[in-house]
């Protein structure tokens, strides 16, 4: 890949060489380097389990579609980056869709239960970085989203996660991704680790 770079000099971000949002200020303060984005963790969002997947159903066709999601998520990026947005947040295990919830019956995670890559959802994540870099955006890249982290069986199977991911990522050679390990680390997750 390697058309869009994200790099810190000086305690700021940076894309492709520049600052982010040079000698610009939001109400006479500086933002110059900042790194404002905008959280849209279910760019690849799908659902494995057949007893809540029909909650996602689009409205006119009636069943929920994952490839349609990231195809409109790709489709809308340019527009995003016209508005002024540099950088967004996606998740291998996306965030709740209903919103806080306590309960999360829905399966969507990139990891199988060993921790290894879910091919499907991959492809889907390819897609959207593919068009970050070539836009220009950056993009941060959670693993981990509590409750969902539950469908990998063990400590170890986590580690291979993290490991298989931050592999992915590398072999692609993307240069504009941030990696977050875990979101909302503040709360209870059910694997110690």
């Amino acid at each position: 890949m390697g058309k869009t770079v994200i790099d810190i000099a000086d305690g700021k971000f940076m894309i492709n060489g520049e600052y982010t949002y040079k000698s610009r200020k939001w109400n006479g303060i500086p933002i110059e380097g900042l790194l404002f984005n905008t959280r849209m963790v279910q760019g690849i969002f799908d659902d494995k389990n057949p007893e809540t997947v029909t909650r996602w159903a689009y409205p006119d066709t009636g069943k929920w579609d994952a490839e349609r999601n990231t195809r409109e998520f790709v489709e809308a990026m340019p527009v995003w980056k016209e508005h002024g947005v540099l950088c967004f947040t996606i998740n291998l295990q996306g965030g709740s869709p209903e919103g806080y919830s306590q309960d999360q019956p829905w399966h969507n995670s990139a990891f199988l239960e060993d921790g290894s890559l879910d091919e499907a959802y991959m492809r889907r994540l390819e897609k959207i970085l593919n068009k970050a870099d070539e836009i220009g955006m950056a993009v941060i890249l959670g693993y981990f989203y509590f409750g969902q982290e539950n469908r990998l069986k063990d400590e170890a199977a986590i580690i291979s996660a993290v490991d298989n991911a931050t592999d992915w990522v590398i072999g692609k050679e993307y240069e504009n991704v941030l990696i977050e390990v875990n979101n909302e680390c503040d709360v209870v997750y059910k694997q110690p680790i």
